[in-house]
């Protein structure tokens, strides 16, 4: 009987497999003796190599992990994400870490590439912001590259475009429902046993130890979460059921501009929608729900997000100090418009000034504001003040083009009809007025679980907007669908 001749390669391995093996025996060297010097650096370099290794085997799947991890990352877990990186005398966050390859992914390949019309006016403004770091960095050293975060967490916004137009629109539905579901339980969770953000896991700090589970800023997501479930849930009883939730649950975060923009983003989001109507039928629905929660909160005692006891009573005095009555953490409000009046005089003291700004790295608060942990609070809880400030009317303007050059499209794509990309395009619309809205009265951009969800939703509702075929007319077809359906 003949037998089969036997394949070279399979008796001598190839010179690129013996490549391969050293390589991988060089590298379980390295992990090794890292390990027992360092565990720490051991497990990062351990885990690069098996990153580096899953996307030799498969990009596209590996490129779509880092992203939901990046993106995960920043909603779910905080201003914990925020703190977690390689500390030093310049610290290293682990957004930029994942971030920067994601954006020169983005960048290289011209069928996923971002338009012209937005890509220029970012380009532009991180140019400017790095001419200014060249000029502040040696007067003001850590603190001018801290004020270099938001201008590089924006370009996350080409993550968000390349990942729409590489997977489709059906594909970040779906799996933004899953991080959404997670982020509105976090959210839910984490008030009613706040053991759970400092007992559990470990303790993280770039610049300040905190929790690797401190939830702070988590909160402004579970409203982009609740929204979501919104539009793409069946049945009106599940969604009255999430707003009535998350309604109740402003209570105990007992944060004041969400007050106001909640009941905004409905409104807009049945405009829309073409369900403004009924939007207004949820909000009172939702309104009822939510007092129940609140007083459910008071009868067990619930610590809200200031430290005061949720209650009803708190509630209402919150609501007041926005219409200018005194009540708790009013201060906050006048110190705000103190700001605005120095900031402004600041800036415009001179002409150049007046164009190009401050620069990064001055005290924007003039050390009047001192953090929980006694660090010093150098931003106005302005981030439109603050762009304007430090980099003034030039950056302020490019920074607001980028902006209306990806919120003006998606807003158009919501109202052309009554598809999945329509209500996807009208789910970050609403969304990302929130995180906008919010970044008005706090520095929320000056932190990825800010600036990171804000521009990846952008850019996903950028890439969306040109899945959205142009109507013929100003009136969309009615929707066939059942009534109850937004």
């Amino acid at each position: 009987m003949a037998t089969q001749p036997v394949r070279p390669d399979r008796v001598a391995p190839s010179l690129g497999a013996r490549g391969r093996e050293v390589a991988l025996l060089g590298a379980a060297v390295v992990v090794g003796i890292a390990s027992v010097k360092a565990p720490i650096i051991g497990l990062a370099i351990g885990a690069l190599v098996v990153a580096i290794g899953v996307a030799a085997v498969d990009s596209v799947t590996f490129e779509r992990s880092l992203t939901l991890l990046l993106v995960g990352g920043a909603m779910a877990m905080g201003y914990g994400w925020a703190n977690i990186g390689i500390p030093g005398p310049i610290p290293i966050p682990l957004t930029e870490i994942l971030l920067l390859p994601l954006v020169a992914l983005a960048l290289v390949n011209p069928d996923t590439r971002i338009e012209r019309r937005i890509l220029v006016p970012l380009s532009l403004f991180g140019l400017l912001v790095a001419v200014r770091l060249l000029f502040d960095f040696p007067v003001w050293h850590i603190y001018a590259l801290r004020d270099t975060t938001e201008a590089v967490e924006a370009f996350v916004l080409v993550v968000g475009y390349r990942a729409v137009m590489r997977d489709g629109v059906q594909f970040w539905i779906r799996n933004m429902r899953y991080l959404a579901a997670v982020v509105l339980a976090w959210g839910t969770v984490y008030p009613l046993f706040p053991s759970l953000t400092t007992a559990v896991g470990p303790t993280v700090g770039l610049q300040r130890p905190t929790s690797i589970l401190d939830p702070t800023g988590v909160k402004f997501s579970v409203i982009a979460a609740a929204l979501y479930f919104v539009v793409f849930s069946k049945g009106w009883v599940r969604q009255i059921a999430v707003l009535g939730l998350v309604t109740g649950l402003l209570g105990v975060y007992q944060a004041r501009t969400l007050f106001i923009l909640l009941p905004l983003s409905i409104l807009v989001l049945g405009w829309a929608m073409h369900r403004l109507g009924r939007s207004f039928a949820f909000l009172m629905a939702a309104l009822l729900l939510g007092i129940g929660v609140i007083l459910w909160a008071q009868t067990h005692a619930v610590l809200g997000g200031n430290h005061q006891q949720t209650s009803l009573q708190y509630t209402t005095g919150e609501l007041g100090t926005l219409a200018g009555h005194q009540g708790p953490h009013s201060a906050t409000i006048q110190a705000r418009q103190g700001f605005l009046k120095q900031d402004l005089r600041f800036v415009f003291h001179s002409p150049f000034t007046a164009m190009v700004g401050v620069g990064l790295g001055p005290d924007l608060t003039f050390g009047q504001y001192i953090g929980n942990q006694g660090q010093l609070v150098r931003n106005p809880h302005d981030d439109y003040l603050e762009q304007l400030t430090r980099l003034g009317i030039l950056g302020f303007c490019l920074w607001m083009a980028v902006l209306l050059n990806l919120i003006v499209p998606i807003a158009k794509a919501a109202r052309r009809g009554y598809g999945d990309t329509e209500k996807f395009c009208a789910w970050i619309f609403a969304s990302g007025l929130v995180y906008l809205g919010v970044a008005g009265a706090q520095p929320l951009l000056s932190f990825p679980y800010g600036s990171i969800p804000l521009f990846f939703l952008l850019g996903m509702g950028a890439a969306a907007a040109k899945h959205v075929v142009p109507a013929q007319d100003s009136s969309p077809p009615r929707p066939t669908g059942p009534p109850r359906d937004w």
